[in-house]
This record gives structure tokens, sequence and C-alpha cells, in this order.
């Protein structure tokens, strides 16, 4: 009896031992199985990670070779519905739109003012004074607009749509691209009298109004010329536009055009719609003629509009977007702030000097510093930060200083 119990409990401990013996294997291949899938996952994703950062580097190599060799789309669209002409690309390369700074070029006089020895006519060693500021003019657009497109374009492929207020005098073989605010209106007087369509002893004879409607159609424009005699007076006329400080043109803009009673259309136009959404409570009469316009409400209505996908008005409107001094490569950039200066040079550069009678008629009228602080004053930081970023490129491209109202009403130095 005593054997066979004993005989029993081997038995039992036979199988117990099995049972134990093969759970242990059972866990140990689940525990192999696991390693393994574990060791495929990672396999894989290294393998993924690889091939990712191999296309990753081959797209970036692809794009840098376009770039440097100028054929990238963006440079080269001929699209007449893109909003922004390539100069716009400024503001997205320099500024980096997102960026509040002042940017650190405006204190580094090595891009400001960029001088070559291409200005100097041969046989000549210097430059006058008067001579090598608007030569600096000339290459500080220069500058940057290589920065966007090394290669000059073929004037044969810029649209129609960058070329409507380029204005064309085929006798004196030039071309000027008009700024409303900018001695536009004097400037028509001249190129009318010029003409020669306009019989009066002087061009101070031709009204304001006149050039603007009646006389408006002796000034020829570049688009009304097929695309082979464009290319040709592109590469071969005088071409000049004249600018002037930016937010000093706003201000301008803004009394003539809406704080000014005379200024009927801009009131209908314009005044009675930015009255209606920018103002809380206006009054019926205000909504009626839009009129009383504030400053505050004026700006507000500019930085949305730039915002939208409706375009300034061309008296309030980027130089840069009206006459694409990158497309075109301007001789010469006549400034508001040296108005009569310039004038004169250009009349003797085109030999029409003598043609023109008597003073100018223009005046170069400037505000001082204390209305300008006065007006931006009522304008929010946050609204003079974002109207800087609009008017950047300008400031850019003509050789400004960073404008003393701005730095005056804010202070950059938190700004990282």
């Amino acid at each position: 009896m005593t054997s066979a119990k004993e005989g029993s409990k081997d038995l039992e401990y036979i199988r117990l031992y099995r049972a134990s013996y093969l759970a242990e294997r059972c866990s140990d291949s689940g525990r192999r199985t696991e390693r393994v899938v574990i060791m495929r996952m990672i396999r894989s994703m290294v393998t993924f990670a690889k091939v990712s950062l191999f296309f990753l580097n081959l797209y970036v190599a692809a794009v840098v070779l376009v770039v440097v060799m100028g054929h990238w789309r963006i440079f080269e669209s001929q699209d007449p519905n893109r909003r922004y002409d390539d100069s716009h690309l400024i503001v997205m390369r320099e500024l980096k739109e997102e960026d509040m700074r002042k940017p650190a070029f405006i204190n580094n006089s090595s891009h400001q003012r960029v001088v070559t020895q291409g200005n100097i006519r041969k046989g000549e060693t210097t430059l006058t004074p008067f001579l090598k500021e608007r030569a600096e003019r000339v290459q500080t657009m220069a500058h940057w607009c290589s920065k966007l497109k090394p290669r000059a374009p073929d004037p044969s492929t810029i649209t129609e749509d960058k070329l409507g207020q380029i204005l064309v005098d085929d006798k004196h073989k030039f071309l000027y691209c008009q700024i409303p605010g900018v001695a536009q209106t004097d400037w028509r007087r001249i190129l009318v009298f010029l003409s020669g369509q306009v019989k009066v002893p002087s061009h101070l004879k031709i009204s304001g109004s006149d050039v603007h409607s009646k006389y408006g159609k002796y000034l020829k424009k570049l688009i009304d010329f097929p695309p082979a005699e464009r290319k040709k007076k592109i590469q071969n006329y005088f071409k000049i536009m004249f600018v002037r400080e930016p937010m000093e043109r706003l201000v301008s803009s803004y009394k003539t055009k809406f704080e000014a009673k005379y200024s009927k259309y801009f009131h209908q136009s314009f005044g009675r719609k930015i009255v209606k959404k920018y103002r809380k409570k206006p009054t019926k009469e205000s909504l009626q003629k839009g009129n009383d316009v504030t400053f505050s409400e004026f700006i507000q209505f500019v930085i949305d509009s730039e915002h939208s996908e409706e375009n300034l008005n061309e008296h309030w409107q980027q130089y840069y977007k009206q006459c694409h001094p990158c497309l075109l490569s301007y001789d010469y950039i006549g400034k508001y702030e040296t108005l009569y200066d310039d004038v004169n040079h250009v009349l003797r550069k085109i030999n029409a000097a003598s043609k023109i009678k008597g003073p100018l008629g223009m005046t170069n009228f400037t505000y001082q510093d204390k209305l300008l602080k006065t007006m931006y004053k009522a304008v929010s930081p946050k609204n003079l930060q974002r109207l800087w970023k609009i008017y950047y490129p300008d400031y850019n491209l003509f050789s400004y200083q960073y404008p003393a109202v701005l730095d005056n009403l804010l202070d950059f130095q938190g700004i990282p």
C-alpha cells in the first residue's frame, strides 16, 4: 500500500513538473516573440526616418538649386490675377511678416547707401555730392531688388497690369511713373505742355483739373503700346519715379481726401463706408455725408484693406505696388523732399529744361514733426506696428530712415 501511494505521489510530482516546465517555456516563448516584435518595430521606424530624411534633404537641395538659378515659379509667374507683384516678396524674405522689430539695416549705412563705380561715367573720377546722392538712391533700390531676384526680368514678360501708372514721352524719350500725392499733377502739367497738344504760353496755365480730365487724352500710357514697343521703351528710355516719406504721405492723403470739405468724391466713396464700419454710434449725418472720418478710422481702414482682397487706393497704396521698381529698374528716383532740384535735373537730362518757362509751380510742403506726432498719437500701438509692416518695403527700396514719429510713439526695446 505504501509503495502504491509513493508511486502515485511521484506521478503527481511529474505532472506538476511538466506543467511548470511547459508554462515556463510558453512564457519564454512569449517574451522572445514580444522582443522580436519590438525590434522589428524599431527597425521599421529607423528605416522610415532614414527614408524621410533622405527625401527631405533631396527637396531642400532642389529648392536651393532652383532659387540660386533664379527659376523658381514664384519669381517667373505671369498670372495677372496675382494680388502682389514680385516686390512684395521683399516683405516676406527680409521682414518675415510676423516679426515686429525695427529692421537692423536702417541703422547700417552700408545698406542704406550703396554706391558702385558703375555710376561714374568713363573719364570721370568722382561724382558731385548731388549726383552721388542720387546714384545712391538707385543703387539702394537695386541692392534690395537683387535680393529678391538676381537676374533682371525680360521687359517683354512684364504684364499690362503692372504698367498702368507709367506715362510715356516719346519726344524726349522718357517714362514717368505717376504716384498721387508726390507732385503728380504738376508732372502731368509738364508732360501735357511738352506734348505740344495744348497751346498755352506756360505749363502753369493748365489747370490741375484739366490735366486729369480733358487733357488726359494727350498723355500716353505704356500699356497703350504693343509688347514689342513696350520692351524697346523700357530698355532705351530714361525711366523716373518720384516718392515721398510714406508716413507723411498718409497724413497728406487723409487731409486732402477726408478732412478737406471739397473732397466730395472720397467722402461718398470711402468716408461713408469707413464711418459705418468703424464707428460705434455714428450719426445719421455722418453716415450720409462721410465727411468727418477720423485719422485713426482711416488708418484702420488702410490696414484692413491691405489684408483683404481689396486693393489699396492709389492715393495711399505703396509705391512699389504702383511702379514695380524691381521689374523696371528706374534710372532716377526723385524725392518730394528735394523736389525742385530733382525736377530740374530730370528736365535737363531729357533736354527739356529750356521749354519750361518760369517757376515749376510745384510745392514740396512738408508737415512738421509735431503735427505728425499729434496725428499718429491717436492710432493704437498695435496698428502703428501693423502700418509699419505695410510700408516697410518702400522705406527699404527708396532709402528712407525709420520714421521718427513711430520711433517716438513705439518702444521697441522690449521686443526681442
